[in-house]
């Protein structure tokens, strides 16, 4: 199970190569309102015009927007499209000096013509042929002389990924062993064999097999047949509405992940997102499965926008937020919920641009009771994660005495993680939590309805920011003070009265 603890959130140190075919996306978006009377055909009246970057340019912008670095490396034509292009990537931050000019091609670009973001047409410009022999000799070489954690190579057919290319290209992983990923295409993967993984869709992998896509065939059964076949290590079938199938082949391991329920806006550039996240992981030493669950959130996020879009490291960080609110029982262990504060920081989002409301509450928690879950469950119910503040052991014995906890905090944590009504823990050193609210800025301060609001340390922040504070009845009867009491009344132990958690 993924260990939140142990994710490379920033990514930092993950340095991405990307060798493939570079495209320039353009759109025309407009209005269809008559005829033309010069032909029977649609007039399209031109809105507003965008650029973007696509195929392998669009994988190097998910890379870095994601929290990576992303090298790219491929070939451009000198022309206003590659103008256009390595301006793109260069707003970025992208490294570019692996694109090198070819005068005997075009930049391949492609301009889509929409009404209300509904496709009419696509014009494409592109020359599809291998580049050179000594433009492939340039990448190489380029390569060679650049450090990098994992080599992504986005073949879109045009002619970027030549099979001698790619021959020396996995060669060339292999020998650093480093991760090699592949988008794939075409109908034979013989020269992707001895790859680490490659991320066919459906369709793409019935094609590789000789397969009619119409007649249906399991996920697994296309991954296991993609491996004794080709020999590549690792298989990710991407199934659309059906979500994703991986294939760890030396271990015949297999999972499958449903895809994150979202509004489909439009599904390009997708699988560039995928692949980028998984090569992303890889490069981070996380394994096949682990990051599957990134790309299955981050594909899920990326739809929801339109035209090519790559992912940012917020979008991954709040679809990681909601997948765990939402499928939390499935994939979150209590020991990924134990979080530290700029990890948590970066999970929620910045205030203001969260994409779900989040509770934080806070208390001792030295003998977790029926009274605490009460109102544990009742705080969660104010919004859609609930965050639990817990004291320290140190922060305990100045607020209580020396006698306190009774529970050690690492302990404390734990059981609160257990809870399915608490989402994330973390701790704070200091007698309140007030460093902890004003770095977090909750969306909704629950304490109990024994405080009035101007008593609850915080309130005076949350309010100012917009945000609710609300006050909840504790379960009369239930305290740690008498269970304490129970307890000694019981065994006749004495145990010193302990003040309510």
């Amino acid at each position: 199970m993924w260990n939140q603890s142990q994710l490379p959130w920033d990514f930092k140190v993950a340095r991405v190569a990307i060798v493939g075919d570079l495209i320039l996306d353009e759109y025309l978006d407009g209005v269809v309102h008559r005829i033309s009377p010069e032909a029977p055909v649609p007039v399209h009246l031109v809105k507003s015009t965008s650029i973007t970057a696509g195929g392998a340019a669009n994988v190097s912008r998910n890379i870095q927007l994601a929290g990576g670095q992303a090298l790219v490396f491929g070939v451009c034509g000198n022309d206003g499209a590659a103008d256009q292009l390595k301006q793109l990537l260069r707003k970025d931050g992208i490294d570019i000096k692996g694109v090198f000019t070819d005068l005997d091609r075009p930049t391949v670009k492609k301009t889509r013509i929409t009404a209300s973001h509904q496709q009419l047409v696509r014009i494409d410009w592109e020359e599809v042929k291998p580049i050179t022999t000594a433009m492939q000799e340039q990448i190489l070489e380029a390569l060679k002389q650049t450090e990098w954690d994992a080599l992504l190579l986005s073949d879109y057919g045009k002619g970027g990924l030549p099979q001698s290319l790619l021959e020396k290209l996995i060669q060339l992983g292999r020998s650093r062993q480093k991760p090699v990923v592949i988008d794939p295409k075409g109908k034979d993967y013989s020269p992707y064999t001895g790859a680490t993984l490659v991320t066919p869709n459906r369709k793409e992998a019935c094609d590789a097999l000789g397969l009619d896509p119409q007649v249906y065939v399991g996920a697994k059964e296309l991954a296991e047949t993609l491996y004794q076949k080709y020999q590549i290590e690792n298989i990710l079938v991407t199934l659309g509405a059906e979500g994703m199938l991986g294939l760890e082949g030396a271990s015949q391991k297999s999972q499958h992940l449903p895809a994150v329920t979202r509004e489909v806006f439009d599904v390009s550039g997708a699988g560039d997102t995928v692949v980028s996240i998984m090569a992303l992981g890889l490069a981070s030493g996380a394994n096949l499965f682990d990051c599957m669950r990134l790309a299955n959130a981050a594909a899920g996020r990326v739809v929801e926008k339109w035209g090519t879009q790559p992912i940012t490291r917020d979008e991954l960080l709040e679809a990681l937020a909601e997948e765990r609110r939402e499928h939390g029982a499935a994939f979150a262990s209590t020991q990924s919920k134990i979080m530290q504060l700029d990890e948590l920081k970066s999970l929620l989002g910045p205030h203001g641009k969260r994409r779900l409301k989040f509770v934080f509450t806070n208390g001792c928690f030295d003998i977790l009771h029926a009274g605490h879950i009460s109102y544990l469950e009742e705080a969660r119910a104010r919004g859609q994660a609930l965050v639990v503040g817990v004291n320290t052991d140190k922060s305990v014995r100045g607020l209580k005495g020396e006698s306190r906890p009774i529970i050690p905090c690492e302990q404390r944590m734990r059981l609160l993680a257990a809870l399915q009504c608490v989402d994330y823990v973390v701790s704070f050193d200091e007698e309140t939590p007030a460093h902890l609210i004003s770095e977090l800025m909750p969306d909704v301060l629950v304490k109990g309805a024994d405080y009035e609001v101007h008593q609850i340390v915080g309130a005076d922040v949350v309010q100012a920011a917009g945000g609710r504070v609300e006050r909840i009845q504790f379960v009369e009867g239930l305290s740690t003070s008498d269970i304490v009491r129970r307890v000694r009344e019981n065994q006749g132990v004495g145990i010193p009265a302990l003040a309510d958690s």
